[in-house]
């Protein structure tokens, strides 16, 4: 039986292997440990489960099998050495979000009828003079069932 949401440490296990150059690559209890932004690590990730959710009748096989579209967050913290982050894209951001997509992307994880991760949006949340926390949401569709 798979009733269990989507297990997003699948996802850091993915970054840690395929993106050496991130410093930290934790879960939504590490992200909610660091308190400023100075706290961050830089370049770190952190993986963040959003939502899920589903249709309410049965799924194409029956009510045994339905399936989640799952959504998690990343949150990625880099240095900023640029005055006012929303001007531009710095350089690290711009290498750690193109080396974290091409790790997510498309891949399709191990998990029951899992579908590749699509990326859906990305923004920057917050900056100071030394970092930038960018957050990006993916998503994909998996099945629950007996």
């Amino acid at each position: 039986m798979n009733f269990e949401p989507f297990d997003t440490s699948l996802v850091v296990e993915r970054l840690k292997a395929l993106v050496p150059d991130l410093r930290e690559v934790g879960g939504a209890a590490d992200y909610a440990a660091v308190q400023e932004l100075r706290g961050f690590q830089t370049p770190s990730a952190f993986v963040i489960f959003a939502s899920e959710s589903g249709n309410a009748g049965p799924g194409p096989r029956g009510a045994r099998v339905q399936p989640a579209v799952s959504r998690f967050g990343l949150a990625l913290a880099v240095r900023n050495y640029r005055p006012g982050a929303g001007d531009q894209l710095g350089d690290e951001l711009r290498k750690v979000l193109g080396l974290t997509r091409s790790a997510l992307i498309g891949w399709v994880p191990p998990t029951p009828g899992a579908t590749a991760l699509a990326w859906e949006a990305g923004e920057v949340m917050d900056y100071d003079h030394s970092t930038v926390l960018y957050v990006e949401s993916y998503q994909l569709t998996h099945l629950l069932q007996k």
